[in-house]
């Protein structure tokens, strides 16, 4: 819970400081509401997304409500529960069979990070260390040039985060984790492991490395905030019919400027169209 309060008090401050030097308008043209449904992996940057768009334009009201995850952002719009869905994956072949056509668009990226626990004294690792380890064969830290420490692995289901790192990490593709490691079902799960194990090796979207206060190691000396990083998941909406004005309105000030610097400050990449 504090660590969100921090995630909202840093995007509350680059909001202010960016309706310093543009003003809110006396009173936004009438739009209707806008409701965001979908993956919780953007949740938190849409939600501070719509805040400043919300000063920026009284009279505006964007939604983004709790997650139903990227499966029900592309449900609820190929059910036509809601026009449009927040997503951090492509729909698949299943459910374009199921609903039809999707018209994709992508806003942002969010690197995917290894972070490791203070202890473990390593700054850097190849993507053959980070194989080796993830797969119990180098099981301290001195082997890849850290501190004589036990490696504690942590484990995440097969979602976007894994996903994009067997596809992107070639000796990742098909490795079998060590069944020594720790198995964290949710996000919620692995932030909390990261604060128990001495030893601990995990990955997370960069986010929330940037939200947690973690160490997140750069991948063969390249950060993951470098445009060369290989490990990222794109974050997006899905929708099937025109957008209304509304939603085109607050599509239309997520790529302007002062949200771009949201998303860099809060560990998200801008996608530049």
């Amino acid at each position: 819970m504090k660590a969100r309060m921090r995630f909202h008090a840093v995007a509350a401050g680059i909001i202010l400081a960016a309706l310093s030097v543009c003003p809110p308008q006396a009173r936004a043209a009438e739009l209707e509401a806008v409701t965001l449904p979908g993956t919780g992996d953007s949740q938190d940057l849409l939600r501070a997304l719509a805040q400043s768009y919300a000063a920026q334009y009284p009279g505006r009201q964007v939604t983004v409500p709790n997650s139903i995850g990227s499966d029900g952002g592309v449900r609820v719009v190929g059910t036509e529960e809601s026009p449009i869905g927040r997503v951090s994956r492509l729909p698949n072949a299943a459910e374009v069979a199921t609903y039809g056509e999707f018209k994709y668009l992508e806003f942002a990226r969010v690197p995917v990070a290894f972070v490791v626990s203070r202890e473990t004294g390593v700054r850097d690792l190849s993507q053959q260390q980070i194989c080796d380890i993830f797969s119990g064969r180098v099981t301290n830290w001195k082997e890849v040039g850290g501190h004589d420490l036990l490696i504690d692995v942590q484990g995440r289901p097969d979602g976007s985060n894994l996903q994009t790192i067997r596809k992107n990490l070639r000796c990742f593709a098909e490795l079998q984790v060590t069944p020594k490691a720790h198995f964290n079902e949710h996000n919620a799960d692995l932030v909390a492991s990261m604060k128990t194990f001495r030893g601990a090796i995990g990955f997370m979207p960069l986010s929330e490395v940037v939200l947690h206060g973690y160490q997140a190691v750069t991948l063969d000396g390249t950060p993951a905030t470098a445009s060369a990083y290989p490990l990222g998941i794109g974050l997006g909406f899905v929708h099937r019919d025109e957008l209304s004005p509304g939603t085109r309105a607050f599509l239309d000030y997520v790529e302007t400027e002062p949200a771009r610097d949201i998303m860099r400050k809060t560990g998200h990449v801008p996608v530049t169209k």
